[in-house]
């Protein structure tokens, strides 16, 4: 049987949903927090929509926190070519090594309980929200686009996770029957794309600065896009998965069952109408601080114009709280917990010169690393700290080198900064972190991937990378590049470009690429400075740290044992 029991939160009771406070909420001495009380007055409904996007929103930066955004502390950029964390323990490492099991995911997705629990509430909001006495419509229509919008968030999230998932479209009540069908991966596509349609046509444009962080049209618009995205790659978008279910009738719970070309003119137009309406919702390409600092001011300013949807379930943390005590390298800062991470050789590859060609390492070695370095796209020096540069006012020199203060779990070479500010000091040591779901530069690549799988590398495609570049003083693409060369091009741009941003685990993925060696398999590098004689140069050279492993009954994930032993699911294929 394909079925799943859908607990409601898996664990949670199902016997009653509010005959006590949740977390969300405060009561009197005594007095029952109700469902009816909560669609009482607006008051009550706003706070548990709050707790809605507590639940709906996830986090893609480490946090200590499982509970609502279950994210713990490592980040996924550490089990692909991107990065390697300066210490052994976090559970992402176990891609590394192949150590993912059925009883070892759950470490992996803590999510999974946690999106039944916000779908649950999504189905309620929009149920219940026109009961409000002090709501009017517009208000109430508003809402439930809100609710539709979080629903297909972590229907999104299900779907690149594990392929098809039961569709809730209701909250359960004692009498439902509550075993569920998994969902064909076609059907919860369009469920997604229905849900987003909705919100669309309900989201406002923007809303006042007292309320960043809700869906806005802008947001259920790069959903949209982004799911219909997925959905045309290689991993979905075919007559033959990477595996056959045990029972190959099954198969369409993990792809559509055949190729169709018209998915991805579908991920083209969609990702065209987020460009389309940036400007409506105030949202633009971050290009007036110059090309050496437009991209890290994306990172380190909250709430800048490229951000379209952000987590706003945290505010600011102190430099030993989270994310920034995992994200600080290691021995920046004696309050954090001395991990950090750092990029690796095989990713360090990835960037051009500013000149647009390729920058040539030695395996052997050389003794001109720093020159090396900053003939690189400007993106890597606002991504990263290297040997012998300058952090902030209580770190001026960076002694990342062998014996250097700073070496110590740079096994890259360069340790990955992204998203810290250069203002969290000892003396300033409080900063929110800038959490983006979503933002408007990955909605061009979108639009440039899909349009070359489309039509070719037509001018339109050339345009939307190239205007990525720009802002970082890259120089266009060549010219008369056909769609082979193309793909590789844009894929190599959204790697720099979205690095560190919970992308590339997923793109390698859906490209059917994780298995090539150097991605997620195979022979990792990392670089090693060491002081020149005549500094401030450094001489480096190039060594393995490590070889992993990938199976391709890892390019979805499992469901865990506990779910899967209660005979309703259908186990993905491999385990």
């Amino acid at each position: 049987m394909k079925n799943i029991k859908i607990l409601l939160l898996f664990g949670a009771s199902i016997y009653t949903l509010f005959s006590s406070c949740d977390d969300y909420l405060e009561k009197a001495p005594g007095v029952d927090v109700t469902e009816d009380t909560i669609f009482s007055s607006k008051v009550q409904a706003d706070t548990y929509i709050t707790g809605t996007y507590r639940y709906g929103i996830h986090s893609i930066l480490p946090r200590n926190e499982t509970t609502y955004t279950g994210t713990q502390y490592g980040i996924m950029a550490t089990a692909t070519d991107e990065a390697e964390s300066g210490v052994t323990w976090p559970i992402e490492q176990k891609w590394n090594i192949g150590d993912i099991t059925i009883d070892n995911i759950s470490e992996q997705d803590f999510r999974f309980d946690i999106r039944f629990e916000a779908i649950r509430r999504t189905n309620i909001l929009m149920e219940r929200i026109d009961e409000v006495p002090d709501i009017d419509a517009e208000y109430a229509g508003q809402v439930k686009g809100e609710a539709r919008f979080i629903r297909a968030l972590n229907y999104f999230e299900m779907l690149k996770r594990y392929g098809g998932m039961p569709i809730i479209e209701k909250k359960f009540e004692l009498s439902d029957d509550l075993l569920q069908n998994r969902n064909t991966f076609q059907e919860v596509v369009d469920f997604i794309v229905s849900d987003c349609n909705a919100a669309i046509a309900s989201l406002p444009d923007a809303y006042t600065s007292d309320l960043r962080g809700r869906a806005t049209k802008g947001a259920a618009l790069i959903l949209k896009a982004k799911t219909l995205l997925y959905a045309a790659s290689p991993l979905f978008n075919t007559a033959d998965p990477y595996l056959d279910m045990d029972d190959p009738s099954e198969n369409n719970l993990i792809c559509y069952g055949n190729y169709d070309l018209n998915r991805w003119e579908l991920a083209a137009d969609a990702a065209k109408a987020v460009i389309d309406w940036a400007p409506s919702g105030g949202i633009s390409l971050i290009t007036s601080e110059g090309a050496d600092k437009n991209y890290r001011y994306i990172f380190e300013k909250n709430d800048n114009s490229e951000i379209i949807l952000a987590c706003k379930a945290f505010g600011s943390t102190g430099i030993w709280g989270w994310p920034w005590t995992s994200l600080m390298p290691k021995g920046f800062y004696s309050v954090t917990w001395w991990m950090g991470y750092s990029m690796t050789f095989n990713f360090l590859k990835k960037y051009e010169k500013q000149d647009g060609t390729s920058q040539t390492w030695d395996f052997a070695g050389g003794s001109d690393l720093i020159e090396k370095y900053n003939e690189l796209d400007r993106r890597f020096n606002q991504s990263v700290a290297v040997a012998g540069s300058y952090w902030n006012v209580d770190i001026p020199m960076v002694n990342s080198q062998v014996d250097g203060s700073f070496y110590s779990g740079c096994t890259g070479g360069q340790w990955i900064t992204k998203f810290i500010p250069q203002s969290l000091t000892n003396s300033q040591n409080y900063a929110m972190a800038n959490d983006i779901i979503f933002r408007l530069g990955e909605a061009y690549l979108d639009y440039a991937e899909a349009l070359n799988e489309a039509e070719g590398p037509v001018s339109n495609a050339y345009d939307a990378v190239n205007i990525i570049r720009q802002r970082s003083g890259q120089p266009d693409l060549p010219a008369g590049l056909d769609q082979d060369q193309f793909r590789e091009k844009v894929r190599n741009e959204r790697a720099i470009e979205l690095f560190d941003e919970d992308h590339r685990f997923w793109d390698v993925r859906r490209w059917l690429i994780a298995e090539q060696d150097g991605i997620m398999q195979g022979a990792f590098y990392g670089l090693k400075a060491y002081s020149n004689p005549s500094p401030p140069d450094f001489r480096y050279e190039i060594y393995q740290f490590e070889t992993r492993s990938f199976e391709k009954k890892l390019y979805l994930f499992p469901f865990r044992r506990d779910e899967a032993l209660k005979g309703y699911l259908t186990q993905n294929p491999g385990w």
